[in-house]
């Protein structure tokens, strides 16, 4: 529950990578850090946008912005 509790972390950067886990959970790899998302983001996102994320302290992204270039 603390998890969903600002402060929350920023990240901004290229998408680099994209991957499924054993369970079906989805991910991003931006910047390094790796960041749960749901099936739909996961499909609509390509590798190579820049994006600025605003996550929950476990990596769960909360909202997703794609930055012009």
């Amino acid at each position: 529950m603390v998890d969903a509790l600002p402060p929350y972390k920023r990240i901004e950067g290229i998408l680099a990578d994209k991957g499924t886990d054993t369970r079906g959970n989805h991910y991003i790899l931006v910047n390094n850090e790796i960041i749960g998302v749901d099936w739909l983001t996961f499909d609509l996102l390509i590798i190579g946008e820049a994006l600025r994320i605003r996550a929950t302290r476990a990596n769960q992204a909360i909202n997703i912005d794609r930055l012009s270039p």
